[in-house]
């Protein structure tokens, strides 16, 4: 027994019924039968049909509720506009000088008895805002059943003559055609025909423009008789003539300031005079080159004066 190893049988201890072989979860058991893979294909179907039936139907719930929602919202924002409440009944707007409330209400294209709320105001005011004497309009709800109208009307500052007469803004844009009424008492600029302010808009209605910057300094100092016509020269520049005798004061352009001071020069000196006045002027030289003298020629057997520049109120005879 010395010279050999010893043996020891140790007999492995068996899988009771209170202990369980560990296994390898990760390995599923394989079956050779085909009615049983065909049973668990089917059962794996059936889970993943029932997770899917149950998605849909909770997806067409929601669907149902939000249908509902949208339904039941319509039908209350369709009562509350139809309702009588909130009919219109009034129609407030202050007249204007050129905009009654019968021109404003057929325009407006709105009749009392409608619904308020569907009014389109912008719509409105976008109407309302194709009359030519209208510059800016506002439409508003006031509720329950008054539609608010603010406009604001255009101002004519001139007349301008293209193969017709239409009024001016002070930004020099013409917007109406004008009639003998609306014409009446305003300068009228002339000098540029339909053809160029076809051609060239912009650079008309700057020419536009000036003209009437130029009228509002004239107009500046009291006393200064009234302007009928402004004409304007594309190459010699602007002349003013006067309502009353027609006479001509051509200026040129530019330094206007020191211009319409000589002119009053002369002005005092011709009511100075006493025979006829300011009737007795036809036309005034301020457009020619700086010189001692302004040419002045009057009415009175075509005579020609040149009052000194630096005289003040005196007239020389030539």
């Amino acid at each position: 027994m010395s010279g050999s190893p010893a043996v020891l049988d140790v007999e492995r201890p068996r899988a009771g019924f209170f202990r369980r072989r560990r296994t390898n979860r990760r390995l599923s058991f394989q079956s050779r039968n085909p009615l049983l893979w065909l049973i668990r294909v089917g059962e794996a179907l059936w889970l993943s049909g029932l997770r899917a039936g149950r998605t849909l139907a909770k997806l067409a719930l929601l669907g149902a509720v939000v249908v509902a929602c949208a339904w039941g919202g319509r039908l209350g924002l369709r009562h509350v506009v139809d309702s009588p409440r909130f009919q219109l009944r009034t129609i407030e707007f202050a007249p204007t000088p050129h905009l009654g409330q019968a021109d404003v209400l057929a325009l407006a294209g709105v009749t009392v008895g409608s619904s308020l709320l569907s009014i389109d105001t912008d719509a409105v005011a976008a109407r309302i805002a194709s009359h030519p004497w209208v510059e800016r309009v506002h439409a508003s709800r006031r509720l329950p059943g008054c539609l608010v109208i603010e406009v604001s009307e255009r101002q004519a500052a001139a007349v301008v003559a293209l193969s017709g007469l239409y009024l001016i803004e002070e930004s020099g844009r013409p917007f109406k055609r004008a009639s003998m009424e609306e014409a009446d008492g305003l300068p009228v600029i002339t000098g540029i025909e339909r053809a160029r302010y076809a051609d060239l808009r912009e650079v008309s209605e700057a020419a536009f423009q000036e003209a009437l910057a130029l009228l509002r300094e004239y107009r500046e100092r009291a006393g200064r008789p009234a302007v009928g016509e402004i004409s304007i020269d594309p190459g010699f520049g602007f002349s003013l003539l006067l309502f009353e005798g027609g006479a001509e004061i051509r200026l040129g352009r530019g330094n206007y300031g020191k211009k319409l001071a000589q002119l009053d020069q002369i002005f005092e000196a011709l009511r100075a005079r006493g025979t006829g006045g300011l009737l007795a002027l036809r036309m005034v030289h301020l457009d020619l080159p700086e010189s001692g003298r302004v040419p002045v020629l009057l009415r009175d057997g075509g005579e020609v004066f040149a009052p000194s520049r630096s005289a003040h109120g005196k007239l020389a005879r030539n």
